[in-house]
């Protein structure tokens, strides 16, 4: 598969077109943003701009695919022609498991949700938050100024060496602090009120102070349901003493304050991308976040392509071998289910050519089983009578007879026997040929068979047989009888070529090797039991292979039928296997024989 193809082909012509539907579906996605989301908003950073920009892209894409899949299978029933509309649904199904676990991110680096709501709604929290803030901050100015004037002349008296209660006290009396239930004050040491006019009846500590730009002195608001004051704590030089002054704030709407104030409070903390992230992290989570994206809509196009492009082949090449092509065998690019898949198809073709040809060769053997038996009958009615008229004529010759009449007459009639014993032999195998049994099939192991067969060559002279059987070989249906034919022809053609290399000049001390192997081929869905028988004979030229199982064709010299090959692959295509022929690295011939298992 080319990952960034070049030319333009058919496919890739659908993905050129796909890549620009989707980038004016982005395009799109982006103008809606603009005018939706940020046509009244401003002062939003880049990166709640992009985040937003994908929020609206995510959805966009997606129902583009689910249109394009819906769009394809249409053109795929109207046109009759197989497109890859399987890619649309695994590229779906990756996009959304790429998409999940997204969302955490984009939760963790703005409050894009919030706004997006806010932005369809046309509101504005932030900005109403703020400005109830700043009304209440415009509220607690006139108190916090009049207190602030009274703090600054109690700051005197705090920073002193050693603060004297006594004169705090009187202090505020001057002040009218103490009679007064609005204000409140208390003297402090160690977090603990020594002094004070009143109970205060609000947890404080001197830690959540804050400073306002006045030196010594620092604010706080304090505010319940039920209560509210405006706090400032005056230091002095210890720094475990301090004095408090308070003024009470909000009164009679303390519930609706401390609501309101707490909920500003809330908002701002869950306000992530302000508070909890700096622009950095989060401007880097975020172009990482989209670099993810477009890497998952990539690789999501990319594997899909990869995936549904053998499943596009395989259908493609099962139309073709409907229309009777067998000569398909598709290129194993892929493991696992995918790899499975396009071997067993293979396969399957191969089993379907091999069926074919086996059905064209049955033909062939049924016509040419009708031609021998005809043939038989007919050469051999007279036959007999030729080879007695020539005997006869040898006997009854007699001395009277010249010398050279005598030998010529001789010699001829035992040239016409010795030929009627030639053809009586062709007439027989003709009539064997002929008369082939249906094979009777019985579940077994192939090894004895084999054995039983190579028992009657051993003593061959000069030969050596080589056995190699493959351990624990599953039982298989065999004629024992016809097999036993099939092991006894192909041993007698392997010592005939031995002796045939012998003849051709090799030295006398040749030594002659069959070799019988079998094996157990797994492939996927079917086992069968492979068995093999090489010679280092004189061998078959490449351009007699494909006739050697033909009937009457022999490389042989002598006077022979040229059938026994053909009835050994009749028998094997009789037990359902299959039989070829090709060279050995022996340097004779193989023959590799293909039997299913029960």
């Amino acid at each position: 598969m080319k990952w960034f193809p070049f030319r333009v082909e058919e496919e890739n012509r659908y993905y050129l077109r796909d890549l620009l539907i989707l980038s004016g579906v982005i395009f799109i996605a982006v103008l809606s943003a603009e005018i939706i989301h940020f046509r009244n908003s401003e002062n939003i950073d880049i990166v709640d701009r992009i985040l937003i920009y994908v929020y609206y892209t995510v959805p966009l894409v997606v129902l583009f695919l689910i249109l394009s899949y819906f769009y394809r299978n249409r053109r795929n029933l109207e046109t009759g022609r197989l497109k890859s509309s399987i890619r649309y649904r695994l590229s779906l199904s990756f996009l959304f498991i790429a998409m999940l676990p997204s969302f955490p991110v984009f939760l963790l680096t703005s409050n894009v949700i919030g706004r997006v709501f806010e932005g369809f709604y046309g509101l504005d929290i932030a900005q109403a938050l703020e400005a109830g803030d700043h009304f209440v901050r415009k509220e607690l100015d006139l108190e916090k100024r009049n207190l602030l004037e009274k703090a600054k002349l109690f700051r005197n008296l705090v920073q002193r060496q050693n603060p004297n209660p006594n004169l705090l006290t009187n202090r505020a009396n001057e002040l009218d602090l103490i009679s007064n239930p609005n204000y409140y004050v208390g003297w402090y040491d160690n977090n603990t009120a020594i002094l004070e006019n009143r109970s205060l009846k609000l947890a404080i500590s001197p830690q959540e102070f804050t400073s306002f730009g006045i030196e010594g002195i620092s604010e706080k608001l304090a505010l319940n349901q039920n209560l509210g004051f405006y706090l400032l704590k005056i230091d002095s030089l210890n720094p475990t003493k301090f004095l408090i002054l308070g003024k009470r704030v909000f009164q009679g709407e303390e519930a609706r304050a401390y609501s309101f104030i707490n909920t500003r409070k809330n908002y701002i903390t869950a306000d992530l991308a302000k508070e909890k992230l700096p622009y950095e992290v989060r401007l880097t989570i975020t172009l990482l976040t989209v670099f993810a994206f477009l890497l998952s809509i990539f690789f999501s196009l990319v594997f899909a392509r990869k995936i549904s492009r053998p499943i596009i082949d395989l259908a493609n090449a099962t139309q073709k071998v409907s229309l009777g092509d067998t000569d398909i065998n598709l290129p194993l690019t892929e493991g696992g289910e995918i790899g499975a898949l396009v071997e067993s198809f293979n396969q399957m073709v191969k089993d379907l050519k091999s069926k074919n040809e086996e059905l064209m060769h049955s033909q062939r053997i049924a016509a040419w089983k009708e031609v021998a038996q005809r043939m038989a009958h007919e050469i051999k009615n007279p036959l007999t009578p030729i080879q007695l008229s020539a005997e006869r004529i040898r006997r009854k010759l007699n001395s009277e007879v010249p010398e050279e009449f005598q030998e010529i007459v001789t010699k001829g009639s035992e040239t016409i026997v010795g030929q009627v014993k030639i053809l009586e032999h062709l007439v027989n195998e003709f009539s064997e040929f002929a008369r082939m049994p249906a094979p009777r099939l019985i579940n077994q192991h192939l090894e004895p068979v084999v054995l039983e067969s190579a028992k009657l060559f051993e003593h061959t002279p000069g030969i050596h047989i080589e056995l190699n059987f493959a351990k624990n070989l599953p039982e298989i249906f065999l004629d024992k009888k016809l097999f036993l034919g099939i092991m006894n022809n192909l041993f007698k053609n392997a010592v005939e070529a031995i002796e045939k290399r012998r003849q051709r000049g090799d030295s006398s001390l040749f030594q002659g090797k069959v070799r019988i192997s079998t094996v157990l081929e797994k492939r996927i869905m079917r086992r069968s039991v492979v068995l093999l028988v090489e010679d280092n004979g004189i061998g078959v030229s490449p351009e007699y292979r494909s006739k050697v199982f033909e009937p009457y064709y022999s490389t042989k010299e002598e006077h022979v039928s040229g059938i026994g090959l053909a009835i050994v692959q009749k028998t094997v295509i009789d037990h359902n296997g299959h039989i070829s022929m090709d060279s050995s690295e022996l340097g004779g011939c193989k023959f590799r024989i293909e039997l299913p298992v029960a």
